[in-house]
């Protein structure tokens, strides 16, 4: 089952005032939203406030330009390909990032059987595979493991699916929350095509109370597929970057 976000997205304008014909980059003009923001709980629309901790966490350390976040723009300085975001270094957009809006490879695939469900990403071509818990549940791996797309554990909740992805890695837990992030998502069918996706949030560390965000997903039917997407193939930025910065250095002596 393919699937799209409902939101299309608009903009014309890259970085430098670059302008490439929109129509070979964005998958959608359309822009007709269902409401006027994404996250339902707290009801103000409002993320909750951050917590001490995830403030002093998260101010820049001095003469570093690390963009380790998966989310990040780094600015420089740039040393090492560590000074860029996992993004920008084609390692991953991070969960639930990877099935944002985004200008172009919007879609993915969410395939089921009995015991397992696997979501495919067209963006940066990253796979989860989720097992289904059908009775006594599951533990999570060990608190000693990180991963970029965490671990997760899912069931059925009458027709939802409800998946649960802990030990998440300090470099992509969602808008820089803390290793300790627990993200439970519903998936549930509202109608023949369409999906409503919700997310929660729940790190003690990072915010006052969990918060909860959701988005409707609808199902394509006129044949579109899920494209490989070659993002290390060609991929010149990461270099190009990183020359820039030594040349600028020699200009400034």
């Amino acid at each position: 089952m393919a699937l799209g976000v409902s939101a299309g997205v608009a903009g014309t304008e890259f970085a430098g005032g670059i302008r490439p014909p929109t129509h070979l980059i964005f998958d959608s003009f359309e822009r007709r939203n269902s409401s006027p923001w994404l996250v339902v709980d707290p009801p103000d629309g409002k993320i909750p406030p951050l917590t001490e901790e995830a403030r002093q966490r998260a101010r820049p350390q001095t003469g570093l330009g690390r963009g380790v976040s998966s989310n990040a723009n780094p600015i420089g300085p740039f040393n090492s390909y560590e000074d860029l975001g996992l993004y920008d270094r084609c390692v991953t957009r991070g969960i639930p990032s990877s099935m944002m809006p985004a200008g172009y490879g919007s879609y993915y695939e969410l395939i089921q059987s009995r015991d397992f469900v696997a979501l495919r990403y067209e963006m940066i071509h990253e796979h989860r595979v989720i097992p289904i818990d059908r009775g006594q549940r599951r533990p999570h791996v060990g608190k000693q493991l990180h991963l970029d797309l965490g671990d997760a554990r899912g069931w059925y909740e009458g027709n939802t699916l409800v998946v649960e992805t802990t030990n998440f890695t300090a470099r992509s837990a969602y808008r820089g929350a803390s290793e300790h992030l627990t993200m439970t998502e519903r998936f549930t069918p509202v109608a023949p095509d369409v999906v409503e996706w919700k997310v929660t949030f729940d790190d003690p560390h990072t915010w006052a109370r969990p918060w909860t965000f959701a988005m409707t997903l609808k199902q394509k039917t006129g044949g579109e597929q899920v494209y490989g997407y070659a993002c290390h193939e060609g991929n010149y930025g990461l270099r190009n970057i990183l020359t820039g910065a030594r040349a600028e250095e020699e200009q400034g002596k």
